[in-house]
């Protein structure tokens, strides 16, 4: 029997999709927890979507892979970075395990494309399709805008507004169309393309293709609810105040209210759905769909908990279109770190794979570092941090540089550390100084993609006891 892996299994569609899946094919689930399931068809597996080798590990076996997966919650107690770096670098180590367990198809939910000008958070969505297409394998992208069904967070935020807010202000906005879907009608087009070559190598655009304003989208909920709200039209269009009462009144976090509210600007006009999956889309309009949806406020669930410790991660995209691979730039930030911090800071090579970083004058390391090269190509390259006055732990943490989509993308990234200062210390002086020096880091190599002939110097290998070399760079 044909072996799916979902990644996202537990969100809203994820949810919705294994349960059908699970019928015709065995299904693996991927999880950020640990879960059971009653179903012999079900098989939920925990797994890190940030660490390549959990991710492969969890597409052993996997025929089909289907990635439902979107980064705009954090994923640690400090989180440095943004989401579409984060995108990144979890597709990337996404095609990355599908090409190690030799996938058959990958079958990605995106965002639609709106005309013109797109937000931060359907940019990032058109990125991680690059990504996946850069992988060779057989692809299939779904494009989807609002999808409609209990429990889905866009959709509970929409009916959260009407339930709570004694009257609703519309900004020019709500004149803009929104393509919607409900979510047993997406779910069907995700089965129906698994295994099907008819599906390869396709971008569809999943919606029902009713052209509907946010405004009537807000109208039609009210009044299926059986809510009197007024509607009050202003001639205004900020979204500033408009991601802030979302926020409250939503009941949502404002990190993921924000980029869905920059998104609300865009022109969906002229988004239709694909002549291939029209026969699929049973239900075309709203109204059809509003049958199904509770007529209840959801209570608000409690945030789970998503770190054990003080976790910390930082994602940096330190440049575009590098021509430096990820094992160069690796080197390249051992030998420039100790030459910007001169007198200060020494990166000293230890008994191999082992790496100090030090400061002048105290015999312990700050850090301690264990190379692990990659052993399929030069664009990931990989330190575990294994000591060091710095760290708490001497097994979790590890920083990766990795070149993603042939160089188009450079990406820095410090996961899953454990800082051994007080949390508050910590997040006023060392967070902000990683922060900073990738910043730094990334502007030295867009300088050094300029200037061609510019070569990196040695790292320091003298006694620990020594002054760190004034290093300059040198043809």
């Amino acid at each position: 029997m044909l072996k799916i892996t979902v990644a996202g299994a537990s969100g809203f569609i994820g949810s919705n999709l294994i349960a059908k899946l699970s019928k015709e094919y065995l299904v693996k689930a991927l999880s950020r927890s640990t879960k059971s399931s009653d179903s012999e068809t079900i098989e939920w597996q925990k797994a890190d979507l940030f660490s390549l080798k959990s991710t492969a590990d969890a597409l052993d076996e996997t025929d089909i892979a289907i990635y439902l997966v979107h980064s705009m919650m954090p994923s640690s107690r400090l989180f440095q970075g943004s989401f579409h770096d984060t995108d990144l670098m979890l597709a990337d180590n996404f095609i990355r395990a599908c090409k190690t367990n030799r996938v058959k198809q990958i079958i990605y939910l995106g965002g639609v494309v709106p005309q013109g000008e797109m937000s931060d958070h359907l940019e990032s969505r058109k990125e991680v399709e690059d990504v996946l297409k850069s992988s060779g394998i057989p692809l299939t992208i779904l494009r989807a805008g609002l999808v409609v069904g209990n429990g889905g967070s866009s959709y509970e935020i929409l009916k959260n507004l009407v339930f709570n807010l004694p009257l609703m202000v519309l900004p020019q906005w709500t004149k803009n169309e929104t393509p919607i879907i409900y979510v047993d009608d997406l779910t069907e087009i995700l089965k129906q393309a698994v295994d099907n070559p008819v599906f390869f190598n396709k971008t569809l655009d999943a919606v029902c293709g009713e052209p509907l304003k946010y405004s009537e989208l807000i109208a039609q909920t009210a009044k299926h609810i059986k809510k009197n709200i007024p509607l009050i039209p202003v001639p205004i269009n900020y979204t500033s105040f408009s991601k802030l009462w979302v926020s409250i009144f939503g009941r949502a976090d404002y990190s993921l209210t924000s980029p869905l509210v920059d998104s609300l600007i865009c022109d969906f006009s002229s988004i239709k759905p694909d002549d291939m999956i029209q026969d699929l889309i049973i239900h075309k309009t709203y109204q059809s769909m509003l049958p199904h949806i509770e007529v209840k406020q959801k209570k608000k669930r409690k945030r789970k908990k998503l770190y054990e410790n003080n976790t910390v991660r930082s994602i940096q995209r330190l440049t575009m279109n590098s021509r430096y691979s990820a094992d160069e730039v690796a080197d390249f930030y051992l030998r420039w770190l100790p030459r910007v911090m001169r007198s200060v800071i020494w990166v000293k090579r230890e008994v191999e794979p082992s790496i100090s970083i030090r400061i002048i004058g105290i015999r312990s390391p700050l850090l301690v570092i264990n190379y692990e090269p990659s052993p399929e190509d030069k664009a990931h390259e990989k330190f575990h941090v294994v000591g060091g006055m710095l760290s708490k732990t001497t097994n979790t943490g590890w920083l990766e540089f990795r070149s993603i989509n042939s160089g188009q993308y450079l990406i820095a990234s410090l996961n899953e550390f454990i800082p051994s200062l007080p949390w508050f210390i910590y997040k006023i002086t060392q967070a902000p100084a990683h922060k900073l020096t990738m910043s730094v880091f990334g502007k030295f190599l867009e300088t050094s993609e300029a200037s061609k002939n510019q070569r990196m110097p040695q790292c320091a290998e003298d006694d620990a006891s020594k002054k760190a070399p004034e290093v300059a760079v040198h043809d």
